[in-house]
C-alpha cells in the first residue's frame, strides 16, 4: 500500500493518503448493489459474463472526469456498503477518498470534520493499536496542513509520532517516517531548527540498514534532510545530500520506490532552484510520470497531478523551452505514462 508522501510496507507506515488496490475487497462489498452493467449485446457469446464494476471503481472514473459530486456520492456509497471490521482497508480507502473529494469541492470544513469522524471510528472499532488507526490519524493531520491549519495539524502529527514510538520504538522505521512528516510541518511553520533536528534523527534511524530494500528509505530521508538544509541556506551540505539521493534514484527503478512522489518532487525542486536543470528535468519527468500513471493502485495520485505538472513545466521553462514545446512534451510524457491510451 503506497502513499504519495509516505508508505506502508513490512516496516514503514504511511500517512498522507492511502493508495489502494480495490480489485478484491472493495468490489466484494458492493458487488450486487446498483452496479454498472455491460449491455448483453456487447458480450461475446463464448465469453464469461463480466463482473460489474464497484462503486469505488466508478468513483475513480468520475474523479478523473472531474465530476466531483458524482465521485463523492460513489465514494460514500462504497464506504457505506463496506464493513469496517471485515474489510477495514477498503472502508478506510473509500472514506479518505471522500474526504479529498470534499476538499476538491471546496468543502474544506466538511472534509476535516469527516476526517475527525474517521479517526474516532477507527479508534473505537479497530482500536488504538491498529495500523489503520494511525493511517487515519495521519490523514487528518495531512488534511489540516493541506488546508492551511498548520497549528492544528502539529499536535495531531505529534500524537501519531508518540504512539508509533511507544509501539515500535524511537528508532523504528514507523517512527522515522512520522518524525519526518512532523519535521516537514515545522518547516512550513518556520521552525527550522526543530525541523532540521527531526530530519537528522529520521535519517540516522535508517543509516544502519544497508540492505538493498532500504534504498528507497535512504533516498527519502536523505532527500528531505537535504531539502531542509537547502531552505536553511546550508548550501554545501544540502548539495552533498541531494546529489547522494539523486545517485540512488538514478541507479535504481525510482518509480518502484515507496515514497517516489515526494522524493522525486523535492529533488526536482532542489535542482531547479540551484540551476542543475539536467537533474531537475530527470527528477521532474519521473515525478510527473509517477502521478500520471493509471490503474487502481495509482488513482489517488490524481489529487497531486496538477501541482506536479506545474513544477515540471517551470523546469522546462527555466531550461529554455517555448510554451508550445512544453505543451507537446508534457502531453507526450503523460500519454506514455498512461500506456499510450
Amino acid at each position: 500500500m503506497y502513499l504519495f508522501g509516505n508508505h506502508v510496507s513490512g516496516k514503514s507506515l504511511g500517512v498522507c493518503l492511502v493508495l489502494l488496490t480495490f480489485s478484491t475487497v472493495a468490489g466484494a462489498a458492493d458487488r450486487d448493489l446498483g452496479l454498472e452493467a455491460i449491455p448483453l449485446s456487447a458480450r461475446s457469446p463464448d465469453a464469461p459474463p463480466p463482473e460489474p464494476r464497484s462503486f469505488f471503481a466508478r468513483a475513480l472514473d468520475a474523479l478523473e472526469a472531474k465530476d466531483y459530486p458524482e465521485a463523492l456520492d460513489l465514494f460514500e456509497k462504497a464506504a457505506a456498503t463496506t464493513d469496517v471490521r471485515q474489510h477495514s482497508l477498503a472502508w478506510l480507502s473509500a472514506q479518505l477518498q471522500a474526504c479529498q473529494t470534499l476538499n476538491l469541492l471546496g468543502k474544506k470544513t466538511g472534509a476535516v470534520a469527516k476526517a475527525k469522524e474517521i479517526v474516532n471510528t477507527c479508534e473505537s472499532r479497530l482500536g488504538m493499536e491498529d495500523p489503520l488507526t494511525s493511517e487515519a490519524l495521519s490523514h487528518l493531520a495531512f488534511l489540516l496542513r493541506q488546508n492551511g491549519r498548520l497549528k492544528e495539524a502539529e499536535p495531531v502529527y505529534a500524537k501519531n509520532l508518540a504512539q508509533l514510538e511507544d509501539k515500535h520504538g524511537e528508532d523504528s522505521f514507523f517512527a522515522a517516517y512520522a518524525r519526518a512528516r512532523l519535521a516537514n510541518l515545522l518547516m512550513a511553520l518556520g521552525r527550522m531548527d526543530e525541523a532540521e533536528k527531526l530530519h537528522r534523527e529520521s535519517l540516522l534511524a535508517v543509516q544502519t540498514n544497508v540492505e538493498q530494500e532500504a534504498k528507497a528509505d535512504h533516498c527519502f530521508f536523505t532527500t528531505h534532510l537535504g531539502y531542509c538544509l537547502h531552505i536553511r541556506g546550508k548550501a554545501d551540505e544540502a548539495a552533498t545530500l541531494m546529489n547522494q539521493a539523486y545517485d540512488i534514484m538514478a541507479g535504481a527503478d525510482a518509480l518502484a520506490f515507496t515514497n517516489a512522489g515526494s522524493t522525486l518532487r523535492r529533488q526536482a525542486e532542489f535542482f531547479r532552484d540551484v540551476r542543475q536543470l539536467d537533474k531537475a528535468r530527470q527528477a521532474g519527468k519521473l515525478c510527473l510520470a509517477w502521478v500520471s500513471r493509471k490503474g487502481d493502485a495509482d488513482r489517488i495520485r490524481f489529487f497531486y497531478h496538477d501541482s506536479v505538472q506545474q513544477l515540471y513545466r517551470s523546469i522546462l521553462d527555466a531550461d529554455g523551452l517555448k510554451a508550445h514545446e512544453i505543451d507537446n512534451h508534457v502531453a507526450e510524457l503523460e500519454q506514455q505514462a498512461r500506456g499510450g491510451n
